[in-house]
């Protein structure tokens, strides 16, 4: 997300918060940081439900999707139990795959207001 730039009214207000921060007590920041995280989940709820009617289903995770589990731990705690080897393998080939799917553009339908142009 480096090449994302924020807007000046971004800039701005980011560094409107800055200056109330220094003003509020550490209970007051503790609070804000988990209202914000509160925020950020329910965007990403607001995002799933919209994006699902919309007919787009998205697996997001919140660790990081780079870092891939490697020991009996992650695995345990990514998937709620300690998986056998057979079953880490078919977690991880499972994962590679939805991660390099590609989209069938013949299968899609169209409604007849979403026709392509010269149809």
């Amino acid at each position: 997300m480096g090449d994302i730039e924020l807007t000046s009214e971004q800039k701005y207000l980011l560094r409107r918060v800055e200056i109330e921060a220094h003003a509020m007590s550490k209970e007051q920041l503790v609070q804000a940081l988990c209202a914000s995280w509160e925020a950020r989940f329910k965007l990403k709820q607001t995002f799933f439900v919209n994006s699902r009617a919309a007919g787009f289903v998205f697996f997001l995770e919140e660790r990081h999707p780079w870092q891939r589990p490697e020991t009996q731990e992650e695995f345990a705690e990514l998937m709620g139990f300690v998986p056998t080897e057979d079953e880490a393998n078919d977690f991880l080939r499972e994962l590679q795959e939805v991660a390099t799917m590609e989209l069938d553009m013949d299968e899609i339908v169209l409604t007849p207001d979403e026709e392509e142009p010269g149809d």
